[in-house]
């Protein structure tokens, strides 16, 4: 079986690596590709490695998340993360969006979001 590929574009250093870890302890069928704190960094790794899966924080230096998801060729399954209020219905016009969570995130939580968009059983 074919890992997941997924990158994570987000400008807190602990919070990348902390779900790093958790992801890659709790779904060993994903394969961390980078994890970025900068939005063109992020873009550069989308082009060249085409995740399947990004966790993209929506305010970072430089690009919103929106920013981001708007100059993605790619457009890799999407799940937005902020510790601020995002604008939901915005989320609607990006298809590839499959969800969002809040900070501190709940692994339950990301674990439901992942089976109902079949990325994991």
């Amino acid at each position: 079986m074919n890992k997941i590929k997924y990158l994570i574009i987000d400008d807190d250093h602990i919070f990348s690596k902390w779900l790093k870890t958790n992801i890659d302890d709790i779904f060993p069928d994903f394969e961390h590709i980078s994890s970025r704190v900068d939005t063109l960094g992020g873009l550069l790794d989308i082009h060249r490695n085409e995740p399947e899966l990004l966790f993209l924080d929506q305010y970072i230096d430089g690009l919103s998340g929106f920013d981001v998801l708007d100059l993605m060729k790619q457009q890799p399954k999407t799940i937005m993360i902020s510790s601020e209020s995002i604008d939901k219905d915005k989320l609607d016009e990006y298809p590839n969006v499959i969800g969002f969570i809040d900070k501190p995130v709940d692994l339950d939580k990301l674990k439901a979001l992942l089976q109902r968009n079949g990325l994991i059983s």
